[in-house]
């Protein structure tokens, strides 16, 4: 259980790159031969680089959450074009292309300063490319996709079949989870004020999913804490494809016993390839909040049922 596998890095004609919602840490941004590029974000107008390969993850996700409790401000700021242009000109001019994955259009407006800043650079170097891809994605759903990039990379597909197998599949890419506090939802716009309320005060869990817009909706709803982490392992085994060929991935604002929980009952129930644990990266993790627990893997399309309003476990 979050062991790094056996991998062997081949030398490409093109270079794989995301941005720090991947939630790669740098010990597979090593291993896998990945480059990142960090959002920025704030706490109480303290400005930080959300990725920071010299800072201990877990250490500086517990500080985060532990202000986010405390009713710190937290915000984050966009990748603007000059950043992308400084971060992808130094692979053109190695003339090496790149494959560039980027948190979900459903997130963020990011992939469009991305793909500008592309678009002009291609200009300058003709004989190069960049094709930013838009993840649909976000935490490990994004980094585990980007870790099979790598993977195919080695195995010697070229830029076109990679980016095709990206594109092919990442709705495949299942991103389930549950909150310890609905407020940070309702901050974020993705459930109402009443809705947060209610759920709140009947301890209501929601189990939450992107959907094939990469946009977060209300799955299901459970009444208890407990109930919300077996609803899902219960959802994984249920959608999970060809286990044994793949990483699943945990991701957790700050709930490392409940997410070690989740991890033993993968271990011992799901023939799967490995099992990895990380803090949730710390731009989207600032919109769920903390106590937030979310899984990562590949199964059946993600589109299932219409979302489910909170207020409905009235009864």
């Amino acid at each position: 259980m979050g062991k790094i596998l056996k991998f062997e890095v081949r030398e490409a004609s093109y270079e794989i790159m995301t941005d720090s919602s991947s939630n790669l840490t740098e010990d597979l941004l090593k291993r896998y031969n990945i480059k990142m590029i960090s959002y920025i974000s704030s706490i109480d107008g303290r400005e930080f680089s959300c990725f920071d390969p010299k800072r201990d993850d877990e250490a500086a996700g517990r500080k985060f959450y532990n202000a986010m409790r405390s009713g710190a401000d937290v915000s984050t700021t966009l990748i603007n074009m000059d950043r992308f242009t400084s971060f992808f000109e130094p692979v053109l001019k190695e003339g090496k292309d790149i494959i560039f994955v980027c948190m979900s259009g459903g997130l963020t407006g990011t992939v469009q300063a991305a793909r500008i800043a592309a678009e002009d650079l291609c200009e300058e170097y003709p004989d190069r490319r960049i094709v930013c891809i838009d993840s649909l994605s976000a935490s490990l759903g994004e980094g585990l996709m980007v870790l099979k990039l790598s993977r195919l990379r080695s195995a010697g597909a070229t830029l076109d079949e990679a980016v095709s197998w990206y594109e092919r599949n990442k709705l495949r890419m299942n991103h389930i989870f549950t909150v310890g506090d609905l407020r940070y939802l309702k901050k974020g716009g993705r459930i109402s004020a009443a809705e947060a309320v209610i759920g709140n005060i009947l301890s209501i869990k929601p189990i939450l999913k992107a959907d094939d817009e990469g946009k977060i909706i209300v799955h299901d709803k459970v009444r208890s804490r407990k109930k919300a982490l077996d609803r899902l392992v219960e959802m994984t085994k249920e959608r999970i494809t060809d286990p044994s060929r793949q990483m699943i991935g945990i991701a957790h604002c700050d709930a490392p016993l409940e997410a070690d929980y989740i991890a033993r009952r993968f271990s011992s129930e799901i023939p799967c390839e490995d099992v990895i644990v990380r803090y949730y990266d710390l731009c989207t993790g600032s919109h769920v909040g903390p106590g937030t627990i979310a899984i990562f893997f590949l199964g059946e399309n993600r589109c299932g049922a219409a979302p489910l309003r909170i207020e409905k476990a009235i009864s």
